[in-house]
């Protein structure tokens, strides 16, 4: 017999909540899947790369967006003005041929759209959920990535706009000579621009694609050094004068600095290590002692360290440069440690300090260091270089010759060029910074940074730090395979992982550069794509500044007009053990207009007033 069921009574309020809420989650997840469906592969809506609005774009879509608002930027640059003067920071610095080329700002775009694209998709589904319906309400802002020199953005401002300070005066040690006593003058209130404070606004404006005009503003410098809190000096002054002579040893050198000049050293400074109204005393103005061991001493007593360097003869390796260490006078040191024995011990015979510079330790089995094959060649054509080009190359290229890479050492190009300037003996190259034209010294290194780049993926070397140029230039052709650097960055950096050493062989034959690694083969094979070049860009029309420094009328173009375009190529390296590790190299180009110098009698009403310091002509 069977027993029947109980009857489930569920009360009509319950029941109707139920098929509420069964609506509502079957009408939620149609609405959720619509959505994912619009949406796939595109932005979500509420996502922003600073001031642009990305919702419902494509990782492509938003790539070309992003670039057309950066090559804007890179050809329009920002201005910068104070009263009537204004200036254009450009994000680039070069010269007419691109001898000369670095960045000063650069924008890192990939970074941010890939944030942009994986917000709402790189977590789980609820925090996912959380993000998207936040963006939804609040707005979901992404900076762009950004880097940016703001030591060479200040020297420019400061090249430009100084002619506007007066910075303060402190109070100052004098000889009366009337009197043949020592007395302070009187300090005076001065007025700086607040360069750190436009830097500032320039980078929080670059982080949203942000070109605004920036206003200078002033600040009133204030001196440290009162009149009226210098107690005593003329008797503090003389007691360190009746020390003189002061004698310095160096090596087997001395120089005696007699009372005379002894007195031009001193100055006023501030006793840190008081708090009474006593604080000011006479010590040695810090700039005019470093001035003297600088000239004086360090010039004819420094040398600095000679590494030693090999080639390849009769498939050896021998020396062809000596190791030599070096020997260097710590300038700031020294000027601490002739006041501290001055004033505070009394002492007028001081024994200088003497740094030694030890030359990298290489032994003397060098053909033990693995070195027996080429493993990568680096190649690039510098035709059609001038004169001061070529010079230049030589002279890195010379530089590297015969250096050698220890076993998981990164190699740092811009470390192993040293300091580029006329005692290097690098020829300088004109360039436009603000609207002022400026020699500097560097062109053509970036051949050397580029083909030392394609030799070390030659190699199959692990690649730590690269970027390309601001814009296409002919020496650097196929596009996306360049390497810029300028100190201290952008650098060219790799690993030397292969377990033995690597020599550096430079040679130039004709129009071509060459970087020949050797070492040992490890078995290790590369795999390279040839660059893909797209996105094609027509630069603006050529850009004219007017000058004071040419003759009326005259012209001097000192960059020429450049297409911007995108490039990639792909890089695999494949090692013996069947370990792979690839790698996509991208690069952004901006085009880039021809900037033309012409002279004026007097500068325009529109050049000294419009929002920007150019004057386009078509």
């Amino acid at each position: 017999m069977f027993q029947k069921k109980p009857k489930i009574n569920i009360p009509p309020r319950l029941l109707k909540v139920a098929i509420i809420f069964f609506i509502a989650a079957f009408v939620f997840a149609s609405a959720y899947l619509i959505f994912e469906k619009i949406y796939q592969n595109k932005i979500y809506p509420g996502v922003w790369i600073g001031e642009i609005n990305l919702k419902g774009k494509t990782a492509e879509q938003t790539k070309n967006i992003i670039n057309k608002q950066i090559n804007n930027i890179s050809q329009s640059g920002v201005v910068f003005y104070y009263q009537k003067k204004q200036i254009t920071v450009t994000p680039a610095i070069a010269s007419a041929d691109g001898s000369f080329a670095y960045q000063i700002i650069s924008f890192d775009a990939k970074k941010s759209i890939e944030q942009a694209y994986n917000f709402g998709r790189d977590n789980t589904f609820f925090s996912n959920l959380k993000n998207k319906i936040n963006a939804l309400i609040y707005k979901r802002t992404i900076n762009l990535s950004l880097s940016m020199n703001e030591t060479k953005v200040q020297n420019i401002l400061m090249e430009n706009f100084s002619i506007f300070e007066t910075p303060a005066k402190n109070a100052e040690l004098i000889f009366d000579k009337q009197t043949n006593n020592f007395i302070a003058s009187e300090e005076k209130l001065g007025k700086t621009i607040n360069y750190q404070k436009a830097i500032r606004l320039l980078g929080s404006n670059l982080l949203k694609l942000n070109d605004s005009s920036i206003r200078l503003y002033t600040k009133t410098d204030y001196p440290v050094i009162y009149k009226k809190a210098c107690l005593n000096i003329d008797a503090k002054a003389k007691q360190i004068l009746s020390l003189a002579p002061l004698t310095l040893k160096y090596q087997n050198n001395q120089w005696d600095i007699k009372k005379n000049q002894l007195s031009d050293w001193l100055g006023l400074k501030i006793n840190q290590q008081t708090d009474n109204q006593n604080k000011i005393l006479v010590g040695l103005n810090k700039k005019i002692v470093e001035q003297f061991l600088r000239d004086e001493i360090a010039s004819t007593t420094d040398m600095a360290p000679i590494e030693a360097k090999f080639e390849i003869k009769n498939n050896k390796v021998a020396k062809f440069q000596a190791s030599k260490d070096g020997l260097k006078l710590n300038i700031e040191s020294n000027a601490a440690k002739i006041e501290l024995e001055l004033l505070e011990n009394r002492q007028n015979t001081i024994e200088l300090i003497k740094t030694e510079l030890k030359s990298a330790a290489i032994t003397s089995s060098v053909n033990g260091f693995g070195i027996s094959e080429i493993i990568g060649i680096g190649e690039s054509n510098f035709f059609g270089s001038p004169q001061n080009r070529r010079h230049n190359i030589k002279n890195g290229a010379d530089t590297l010759n015969g250096m050698l890479i220890k076993p998981n050492e990164e190699f740092s190009l811009n470390s192993a060029l040293g300091e580029i300037n006329a005692e290097t003996e690098y020829l300088p190259e004109l360039v436009i910074k603000g609207n002022k034209t400026i020699m500097e010294y560097g062109g053509g290194l970036c051949q050397i940074g580029t083909t030392i780049f394609r030799a070390a993926l030659s190699a199959g070397l692990p690649i730590t730090q690269r970027r390309n140029h601001a814009y296409r230039v002919v020496y650097y052709e196929p596009a996306g395979t360049d390497a810029a650097i300028y100190d201290p960055w952008p650098d060219v950096r790799f690993i030397n992982n292969t377990n033995n050493h690597i020599l550096i062989q430079s040679r130039i034959e004709g129009d071509n550069l060459y970087f020949d690694f050797w070492g040992t083969e490890d078995g290790r094979i590369v795999e390279k794509t040839e660059p893909a070049i797209y996105n094609i860009v027509k630069p603006g029309p050529t850009k004219y500044i007017e000058t004071l420094d040419l003759e009326p009328g005259k012209e001097k173009c000192t960059e020429h007009a450049h297409n911007g375009a995108d490039a990639y190529f792909d890089y695999k390296v494949i090692y013996a053990n069947g370990e792979t590790k690839e790698k996509r190299f991208n690069s952004h180009y901006a085009p880039w207009q021809a900037v033309c110098l012409i002279g004026v009698e007097k500068l325009s009403d529109d050049q000294k007033t419009a929002t920007s310091t150019e004057k386009i002509i078509e």
